[in-house]
């Protein structure tokens, strides 16, 4: 689809220095500058699972292990598993390949929520070393506190000098508060098995790599069971110098609306290639024609220059710069549409509400041929959803009083390849 709409051919210069299309930048409408994924910030506005729609905090999706208690996935296909009762007992069964828990040895249950999966067999000792750390830190990080005036009470003691003849009720003290420190033992390795005896313990049906990182835990010769579903996060970006919301989605999770939108589409004139040359066609030291269309997608009328680069490296345009008016989206009629003068009505092909053809003629030469770029530079003011904004950021007390049309630059190359 981007290459029939052309959005692959043209990309625009990010405040950061970098080039991307345009469906993949933003704009901040406080800093009024383009921004790309690298310049802005990414925060998790919500959890949910992608199956069942159940939102999650972060305190509860991190003890569940970031995974859906209720859906699970097919462990041969990754589809949906769906629920299938049977003499009052329920069973999970791929409608795709036809594989259930059944197949695995499993039991019957009562009903298809909270289906069980296998722990780890090492949970145990996981969870003393997670413990015996903690205590560790504890103790590591108490005479810092101290010293910040944060120490609690039961560090409070421990400090004290034998000045008064209270070492000892110090200590006993200190045996009864302090967190008692066993070593642990350490983990015995076990032998790892033959291959001889893995070729016998092994499976007949061989596993793909998905399916031994879906669950690592079971081994070659135990058979697979339900996957549990991982948890998403929806995701709200914040501008990197700023930090206000560019991109915020509607309370709802099942919502495609968005709160906030701060697309670059929104703000910035959309340039496409109506009929891209031929690259056959492009012949050194002749004039060739390349047809532009121009797209107002903002909410207030854009006053536009174009002005062609002719730099190092890139395509010769012959085309003097050209002043537009467009309308917004919302404007249907286009009587209301400025006219242009007279000497500059043979570049501008067709005018079709908020969207406007144009002809630029360039001159390849031996240097460009092989990777012709045309270098544009866009001038606009932008004169409705900017008012408030530029009057806000220039702390104008009147804002009837000052100039309060912002005008902004876009950058961008168009490849003719």
């Amino acid at each position: 689809m981007s290459a029939l709409l052309q959005y692959n051919k043209i990309t625009y210069e990010c405040s950061c220095g970098k080039w991307r299309t345009l469906p993949y930048l933003y704009f901040c409408r406080h800093c009024f500058k383009i921004k790309c994924d690298d310049c802005i910030c990414k925060e998790i506005d919500m959890i949910f699972c992608p199956r069942c729609l159940e939102v999650s905090s972060a305190p509860e999706a991190r003890s569940k292990k970031h995974r859906c208690n209720n859906c699970n996935d097919c462990p041969n296909c990754g589809n949906v598993l769906s629920g299938r009762s049977e003499n009052e007992k329920c069973y999970l069964i791929c409608q795709n390949c036809r594989w259930s828990t059944r197949d695995s040895g499993e039991e019957d249950r009562s009903n298809t929520r909270m289906w069980p999966s296998k722990e780890n067999p090492l949970t145990t000792e996981l969870n003393e070393v997670i413990g015996y750390m903690k205590k560790l830190e504890v103790i590591e990080n108490a005479p810092k506190e101290l010293r910040r005036g944060k120490g609690s009470k039961t560090w409070s003691a421990l400090h004290l000098k034998d000045k008064f003849g209270m070492q000892k009720m110090v200590e006993k003290r200190r045996n009864m508060l302090a967190p008692e420190l066993k070593p642990l033992g350490v983990h015995e390795p076990t032998a790892a098995p033959s291959l001889e005896e893995d070729l016998e313990n092994r499976s007949d049906l061989m596993r793909t790599l998905d399916q031994i990182v879906a669950q690592p835990l079971i081994n070659s010769s135990e058979p697979l069971r339900p996957v549990k579903v991982f948890l998403h996060g929806r995701t709200l970006m914040r501008c990197g110098e700023c930090e206000r919301t560019l991109v915020k989605r509607d309370f709802g999770l099942a919502t495609y609306k968005f709160k906030i939108s701060s697309f670059a589409r929104e703000f910035v004139p959309d340039i496409r290639l109506s009929r891209p040359e031929k690259p056959e066609k492009l012949q050194v030291g002749q004039t060739c024609h390349v047809l532009f269309s121009v797209t107002n997608l903002s909410l207030s009328t854009l006053t536009i220059t174009i002005t062609p680069q002719n730099g190092d490296g890139m395509i010769q345009c012959t085309t003097a710069p050209i002043d537009l008016v467009l309308p917004s989206r919302k404007e249907a009629d286009a009587a209301s549409v400025q006219g242009v003068p007279t000497e500059q009505s043979d570049i501008i092909v067709f005018r079709q509400h908020n969207r406007v053809g144009l002809r630029y003629e360039i001159i390849p030469s031996e240097d460009t041929i092989q990777s012709p770029i045309l270098d544009l530079l866009i001038t606009y003011t932008q004169d409705g959803a900017f008012s408030l904004l530029a009057a806000a950021s220039e702390d104008v007390l009147k804002p009837e009083e000052a100039r309060l049309d912002k005008v902004l630059t876009a950058h961008l190359r168009v490849s003719l390849a």
